[in-house]
């Protein structure tokens, strides 16, 4: 399947343009690295602003965290910053990107640590969408947590309107049948204006303290790439980031729900963060929207995905 062109828009402060493969690139002040961009259709904004108002009315909005089942403080900041950001508009999903019950998966937990935090979220109406991470598989309860959390299996398919999002088992991406089933997913037919996403906890592509996992990117990314994928999400590494396009599809990194460690840089970078935060992602018919938000309600990254 040859993939339909696709436009990505950044809201970072650019220093420079570049031309990138037929993509128009801009290089954030101090970064080496080009972050693919095209002509945007409103003004951008710049990192470490405000968020803004959502002015569109966005057909679903998508709550999205990993790595954030600590219990802890900053986790609660997570969770009501999502809240502060949704009062007028609130999302229709969270998806929370693994690691859900640190430090080992005891599913005895999961009220304490997933529910009760995320509840002013869950409570306008948001749909749950968990993803295993390792640290849950740590206490071989991976089942149970799941089955808490309204899920009876470790991959699964979770339609949020016209959202298709596939939930993925990064600690099993060797795992002959969920490839399969991955595959006949991908090419099933789906009405038109659907958007296919995939999220899972062990990146592709990443720059962070544990890198690109290239089991996930042999068995996966040329599935993603043949079949249009626009956006894959992934956390493990604790920060934020998001890639240059690699064949068509962006990869998001947001593993910073509630711990964070330093986040690095490597030639598919785009954008990269050490920043407590969750990404917000406004879907419309023709667009995907996504903006990155820390704790503080400033904007770490803005980006725009047409098709």
């Amino acid at each position: 399947m040859t993939p339909r062109p696709r436009t990505v828009l950044l809201g970072l402060a650019a220093a420079a343009a570049v031309a990138l493969a037929g993509v128009v690139a801009t290089v954030a002040p101090g970064s080496p690295l080009p972050a693919a961009l095209g002509r945007a259709e409103r003004p951008s904004v710049s990192s470490g602003e405000a968020v803004p108002a959502v002015l569109d009315d966005p057909v679903v909005r998508i709550a999205v965290a990993g790595d954030t089942g600590t219990g802890e403080p900053a986790e609660a900041l997570t969770a009501e910053s999502m809240a502060a950001q949704s009062q007028a508009d609130p999302y229709d999903a969270l998806v929370l990107l693994g690691d859900l019950v640190y430090p080992d998966g005891d599913s005895a937990l999961v009220k304490d640590v997933v529910l009760d935090p995320f509840a002013p979220v869950l409570r306008q109406g948001a749909e749950l969408v968990p993803v295993l991470g390792n640290h849950d598989y740590q206490s071989g309860e991976q089942g149970q947590i799941m089955t808490a959390l309204g899920r009876d299996a470790p991959w699964y398919e979770a339609q949020v309107g016209p959202v298709r999002i596939l939930v993925l088992d990064s600690s099993r991406v060797d795992d002959p049948d969920q490839t399969r089933w991955l595959r006949d997913a991908l090419a099933a037919p789906q009405p038109s204006g659907t958007w296919t996403l995939a999220a899972m906890h062990h990146p592709a592509y990443s720059a962070g303290q544990h890198g690109s996992d290239m089991a996930v990117r042999a068995a996966w990314a040329p599935l993603f790439a043949d079949h249009d994928v626009p956006l894959v999400l992934a956390g493990h590494d604790h920060d934020y980031q998001r890639s240059l396009p690699q064949d068509g599809v962006t990869y998001v990194v947001s593993g910073a729900g509630a711990k964070l460690r330093p986040a690095g840089r490597e030639d598919f970078t785009a954008v990269s963060a050490s920043t407590l935060h969750y990404v917000d992602l406004l879907v419309f018919d023709d667009r995907l929207e996504g903006r990155a938000v820390d704790q503080s309600g400033r904007l770490v990254d803005t980006f725009t995905i047409t098709r």
